[in-house]
């Protein structure tokens, strides 16, 4: 035998986790959190974090920048120049906010001849996660799993770059450039990680690792984990997952502050129908002018009974009748102008309430056929055991086509 391949692959372009949505599909294939007959959940397993990547993560961002953020909020004399939470502004940056490895010994013809070896590599790929955390110390591992439910045995390991030293914002930040560069690209992966694995082989799986092909510094062959064409279309559904879901949230708040200012003129209008019950009480205030003041306690003429007492009374409460009327007109046209708007904000949130179902149906759909791409991708890989390798990567490379020509004519 000629030796065993080995293999090192390091996350980018289209398969960077610079959002959320990334991160969230790396978790659901590499802990398959989704329904397939072809991937097994018993079938992998779990070497570093637990089965919850996302929480993984954020608990490195929280044990690695915590202080970082402390220390540059003390510095603003701003409120909205200070952070609240460092993971969700690196979400929403678009740079990398972690990092995927790939390690993978051996092809897919080895391990179908020697499938008694595969859960050796258990110890295999522990010993190889180990010696990244040794030598890449910056490189902090959040999750990492090994998969045996595919062509060949492989370890996905999901890990937040981090570097200190920035003179702008936060001395210590996410940063996949000052980390993972060439040096460590050809002296960590291709290099140290390799002659382990080149030491280690024979002890782990009673074989020696072929020797390094000249210029090769990233020899996975990725179309046998993500298809180009369906990683990219399950991507955008993932961004459009994401914006609905966004679009779902904004809604809903919208919704509520509807509903808040529906309540609100609710209430108005009910104590306006309050007030315009004064109404009612207009006819008795009008026979209370009229019938005029009680009779006179002392012995006067009819005259100055009427001019000192009668006339002052009449005039003084039809001033306060005509204040009454004007106050009841105005409350009946305030009544109106409510009632109108109370109208216009109920079909306000019905509309909301219709909006946010299909929101939710949009993103339901969507998430099947994100599951469904993955289904596709496995099936793919299958398949390819059937093709010689130049018709494989044509029928990858129609795929792509296809997949571009789909994009432009939307």
């Amino acid at each position: 035998m000629a030796g065993l391949s080995y293999s090192a692959h390091l996350s980018q372009k289209n398969s960077a986790i610079n959002s959320k949505a990334k991160l969230s599909g790396v978790a659901k294939h590499n802990l398959r959190k989704y329904r397939s007959l072809e991937y097994d959940k018993e079938n992998i397993v779990i070497l570093w974090g637990t089965d919850k990547l996302v929480q993984d993560v954020k608990k490195v961002y929280k044990e690695q920048f915590d202080e970082a953020v402390r220390e540059y909020n003390k510095k603003q004399t701003r409120d909205d120049r200070k952070i609240d939470d460092y993971f969700e502004k690196t979400a929403k940056s678009n740079k990398d906010m972690a990092v995927e490895l790939i390690f993978q010994i051996g092809d897919k013809e080895f391990w179908d001849k020697n499938p008694d070896k595969l859960r050796r590599m258990d110890v295999a790929f522990k010993e190889m996660l180990n010696m990244l955390q040794k030598e890449a110390p910056n490189l902090v591992v959040a999750n990492a799993v090994i998969h045996y439910d595919e062509a060949s045995p492989h370890m996905h390991v999901v890990a937040v770059p981090v570097a200190d030293g920035f003179k702008k914002g936060m001395s210590r930040q996410v940063s996949k450039r000052k980390v993972c560069t060439k040096e460590f690209l050809e002296k960590v992966l291709q290099g140290r990680i390799r002659e382990y694995a080149e030491d280690r082989s024979f002890t782990w799986i009673g074989e020696f690792l072929k020797g390094k092909e000249k210029g090769r510094n990233n020899d996975l062959q990725v179309a046998e984990y993500k298809t180009l064409a369906e990683t990219k279309k399950a991507n955008q559904l993932a961004r459009e997952n994401a914006e609905s879901e966004q679009e779902l949230k904004e809604t809903m708040i919208k919704q509520i502050a509807a509903e808040k200012e529906l309540a609100d003129m609710y209430e108005e209008l009910k104590i306006v129908e309050n007030v315009a019950d004064l109404g009612k009480n207009v006819k008795k205030l009008e026979t209370m002018i009229r019938k005029g003041p009680d009779n006179p306690k002392e012995i006067m003429s009819a005259k100055n009974y009427r001019e000192r007492i009668v006339i002052p009374f009449i005039d003084k409460m039809y001033d306060a009748f005509k204040n009454v009327v004007k106050f009841a007109k105005g409350c009946f046209a305030q009544l109106k102008e409510l009632t109108e708007k109370y109208n216009e904000q109920l079909e306000v949130n019905e509309m909301l309430r219709k909006q946010n179902s299909r929101l939710r149906e949009s993103i339901d759909e969507q998430e099947k056929e994100i599951d469904g791409l993955y289904n596709d991708r496995k099936k793919l890989g299958y398949f390819k055991k059937f093709l010689k390798r130049e018709d494989y990567n044509k029928v990858i490379e129609m795929g792509e086509e296809n997949y571009k020509r789909n994009v432009r004519s939307r």
